[in-house]
Parts: C-alpha cells; sequence; structure tokens
C-alpha cells in the first residue's frame, strides 16, 4: 500500500461527508449540528488539500466553508466569504498557468463563460433588490474564476468544477432573484460535486510545482 492510497480513502470519505450533507433536507438537524454538517465535508476537502501541499486550493476551500455557516446568519457575509474563495481559486489556477503554461485552446470557452455570466446578469439583475452591488461584484469575481480556469493547463476535473460550481450559484441566484423554482437537492448537488472536483484537480499541483522549481534552479 503506497503512502496516498488511506489519503485517497481520507478523500473519498471526505467527499461522502459533503455530498451526504443532502440528506439534511429530510434529517434537517437544529442548529449547531446542521451547520457542522454542512461544512465538515468542505473543510475535509481542505485538510485533504493540506496533505498534498496544495495550500492555495486548501485555503480557498476553507473560505467556502466558512461561507456555507456565514450563508444561514448573514446572507452578504456569506457571499463574501465565497467571493474570497473564488479569488483564492483565480490564484490556483494561475498558479497551474505558471507551471504549464497558458491553455489556448479553450479561449473561446472562457469568451462564452462570460457572455452567458452576461446573459444571466440581465435576467437576473430586476429581482436583486437590496443585494445588486454584491451581487454584481460576486459575478464578477466567480465568473472570472471560471474564465481563469479555461485559459490555462490545469487538470480537465477542476476545470470542470469550476463550471459546475458557477451552475450552482446560478441556480442560487435563479431562486432567490426569480420567480422560478429549482429542482430540490440541485443547488447542493452541483455545489457539493464542484467542489469535489475541483479539490481532487487542483490538489495535483505539487509535482509539477517541484519539478518547474528543478528546472529553474537547473537553468539559473
Amino acid at each position: 500500500m503506497t503512502r496516498q492510497t488511506p489519503l485517497t480513502v481520507f478523500f473519498v470519505f471526505a467527499a461522502l461527508m459533503g455530498m451526504g450533507h443532502l440528506a439534511n433536507d429530510w434529517v434537517n438537524l437544529a442548529p449547531p449540528w446542521g451547520l457542522a454538517w454542512k461544512a465538515s465535508g468542505i473543510i475535509l476537502l481542505g485538510v485533504y488539500a493540506l496533505s498534498q501541499r496544495a495550500w492555495l486550493a486548501a485555503l480557498a476551500l476553507f473560505l467556502c466553508a466558512t461561507g456555507d455557516v456565514l450563508l444561514e446568519i448573514y446572507f452578504v457575509a456569506g457571499m463574501a466569504a465565497f467571493a474570497l474563495g473564488h479569488i483564492v481559486y483565480v490564484l490556483c489556477f494561475l498558479e497551474w498557468g505558471r507551471v504549464l503554461g497558458p491553455n489556448k485552446r479553450d479561449r473561446p470557452v472562457a469568451g462564452l463563460v462570460v457572455l452567458v455570466s452576461l446573459a444571466m446578469l440581465g435576467w437576473l439583475t430586476p429581482g436583486m433588490g437590496d443585494l445588486l452591488i454584491p451581487a454584481l461584484i460576486y459575478q464578477l469575481i466567480i465568473t472570472t474564476m471560471v474564465a481563469t480556469a479555461m485559459v490555462v493547463k490545469a487538470p480537465m476535473l477542476a476545470r470542470l468544477g469550476a463550471v459546475v460550481f458557477m451552475l450552482s450559484d446560478t441556480l442560487i441566484a435563479i431562486g432567490k432573484f426569480t420567480t422560478t423554482d429549482v429542482p430540490p437537492g440541485s443547488v447542493w448537488i452541483t455545489y457539493a460535486g464542484a467542489q469535489i472536483m475541483i479539490a481532487w484537480g487542483l490538489s495535483r499541483i505539487a509535482p509539477y510545482r517541484d519539478r518547474k522549481a528543478a528546472q529553474s534552479a537547473g537553468i539559473a
């Protein structure tokens, strides 16, 4: 058994904990236990990222776990925590770009992400009310995160996770700012799935970073 085997088992456990919070729609644990369950899987994914020396990914996951809790207490504070998490995710993807280079092939996809984001804003903005400014700032940040994921050579799983994360946030916005109902459980399924994909993909950075550093030292 390699050193990575128990860590992989830990990752699977963390993923199951994260996705398992969907059951709280039926169990309906009272605070603080429901909130602890909500954040626990994402925190464990962050711990896994730490074990892989993916420091930035771990920080982003911990910020998102904080956002999970704050959303239930004060929505704008939760948005702020997630916005900070997305900014750190931008830095994660930029690090992949630094070690592996740009992904010129998918630049049109990044453009499509921006166009879709603008189209969604056109639909959602009339219902934002007092949340207009924080919602616009948040939309700018998450759009930047997903577009950045498309233009660097990062793992496909992480890049797909970024797109699914944006889908999850869009479902939240639809439910909050329009009269359209979203499918039950769809927000958490897409959110937890996105975090699982991102955590696994971005946690692969250390060997590439080490190789880049060794190559730079050799050239020097």
